[in-house]
């Protein structure tokens, strides 16, 4: 399942936007459109900046604490990448006159793009994305009510589990997800190849003997022919065949359904591990950097007395805030 992917989740929408008529947006009357691109431009962004950390405001999407990435991008129409790739000699003896204009995909209305990547709670990906779509209903319905009000028939939208409805029916699979939290070689469960080539390799040595017997025999070794094709059995080589083919057959669709395996999780990639991570890197770094000017025979009971204080296998705290470039930590001005 493409979309499930080292734990995690990866949702895609394509969100179509009911883009007719003038409506009107904090007194401006303007498109739907146009309006969709104004709610969009002035959502708060994580504090993730020195720029945004000055504005105060965080993304309303650091309220849920299993979003890693969200994006949202709006498509009015496909972009055209120029004519389809052809061949020079091939126009030129079919006399293609390459300014006449080809076929180009366009869409009917413009559609908002979104995409979320986020942890998912249990390892098998049940009850997902609706489960996680609820969620952030609950902790954002007011900004997402802005953002789709003019999508088609988001009127009826009433309640966290009508908005995971609506969702999944414009849900579209992730064939490429991306993740970028393992540091060190992955031990994955390999094919084997021996097995893999067991039947196949079978097959080609019952249709490689068959074909040796009748070399054999037109060359007047008649008697060695016999070992050769097992004793002159006439279905080896029909038998050979089918052997190769079923056994390619289910090689191929044994190496597929391994490629749809999903890859493991990283060791502490959830979201709540990494934000408690980067509060005891920055943490641990001042008190590294205050113990150099102290004795160090106060070092162990200092230590000690940082492990009590920061509880590094306690992922409620302290921990750093979700959306935010930096830790507050204690001594730090208000």
């Amino acid at each position: 399942m493409a979309n499930i992917d080292v734990c995690t989740y990866f949702f895609t929408a394509v969100v179509p936007v009911c883009n007719e008529g003038i409506v009107e947006h904090g007194g401006i009357k303007s498109s739907p459109i146009h309006v969709v691109r104004e709610v969009l431009e002035t959502l708060p962004t994580a504090l993730q900046s020195h720029a945004t950390e000055e504005i105060g405001i965080n993304s309303p999407f650091a309220r849920n604490l299993r979003t890693h990435f969200t994006r949202f991008v709006i498509l009015d129409q496909p972009y055209f990448n120029g004519r389809d790739h052809s061949d020079a000699l091939v126009n030129v003896i079919r006399r293609t006159n390459l300014l006449d204009p080809q076929h180009v995909d366009q869409i009917t209305c413009p559609y908002i793009f979104w995409t979320i990547d986020f942890d998912l709670l249990d390892p098998s990906g049940a009850g997902e994305p609706r489960r996680y779509l609820e969620e952030l209903w609950s902790q954002m319905e007011p900004e997402l009510r802005s953002i789709f009000q003019y999508c088609y028939e988001f009127e009826k939208v009433t309640d966290a589990a009508g908005f995971a409805t609506y969702m999944l029916r414009c849900q579209v699979e992730t064939t490429m997800p991306f993740h970028d939290y393992w540091y060190v070689p992955v031990k994955l469960n390999a094919i084997s190849i021996p097995l893999l080539a067991l039947l196949p390799g079978a097959g080609l040595l019952m249709l490689l003997g068959s074909l040796l017997a009748a070399i054999l025999r037109a060359t007047g070794w008649a008697w060695a022919a016999t070992f050769a094709d097992w004793g002159g059995w006439a279905w080896m080589p029909w038998a050979g065949l089918a052997l190769l083919v079923l056994g390619l057959v289910i090689d191929y669709y044994w190496i597929l359904a391994k490629g749809r395996q999903p890859f493991p999780a990283a060791p502490g990639s959830d979201l709540r591990n990494v934000l408690k991570a980067l509060y005891l890197q920055q943490a641990f770094t001042r008190f590294a950097m205050e113990q150099l000017r102290r004795d160090p025979a106060t070092w162990g009971a200092a230590f000690r007395t940082f492990l009590a204080e920061t509880r590094p296998a306690d992922l409620d705290g302290p921990t750093q805030p979700a959306g935010v470039i930096r830790s507050k930590l204690p001594g730090d001005a208000a």
